[in-house]
């Protein structure tokens, strides 16, 4: 599989452009970063947006590349009340879908008034489509923060 590489100044601008899309269509009331990819740009969002409430879902679904169960399945849900909030929903990557898909149907459940799903990219093959994206890509991405391979497989 290709893979694309991206590093520290290319997704800092990623994200100072995400959240320009996000400010001028969206009043947040609170940022929900999927753990493990999605909590830096989670936390520079909210930094950017005047620190914003943030708080972290964990889902387990990847076990290795390419490689991933059936179904996504939340271990850390998320504990904060959203009833009658916007909530915005950052991760990495929208690959299958599936774990944006079943935090978004979560946070609906618990009475959120609207929610949002920003990424830095977007895979043609995603179930979900993300209300904001910087590129779209069918190459498995590797980030800065992921200095250490998500797979043995990788070789940086």
């Amino acid at each position: 599989m290709e893979r694309e590489y991206l590093h520290w100044s290319k997704v800092d601008e990623a994200i100072w452009t995400l959240t320009d899309y996000v400010r001028k269509d969206y009043k947040v009331d609170l940022i929900v970063g999927i753990a493990r990819g999605g909590l830096i740009p989670a936390v520079r969002m909210s930094h950017i947006m005047d620190n914003i409430l943030m708080r972290v879902m964990d889902v387990k679904f990847y076990t290795d590349i390419k490689e991933h169960t059936e179904m996504p399945r939340i271990t850390v849900p998320l504990t904060e009340p959203v009833e009658g909030k916007n909530v915005l929903i950052v991760d990495d990557v929208a690959d299958t879908g599936k774990t944006l898909k079943v935090v978004r149907e979560d946070i609906v459940k618990k009475g959120a008034k609207d929610v949002r799903i920003a990424v830095i990219a977007k895979k043609p093959q995603s179930i979900v489509d993300p209300d904001y994206y910087i590129f779209q890509t069918d190459r498995w991405i590797i980030f800065p923060w992921e200095k250490m391979p998500v797979s043995r497989k990788v070789v940086l």
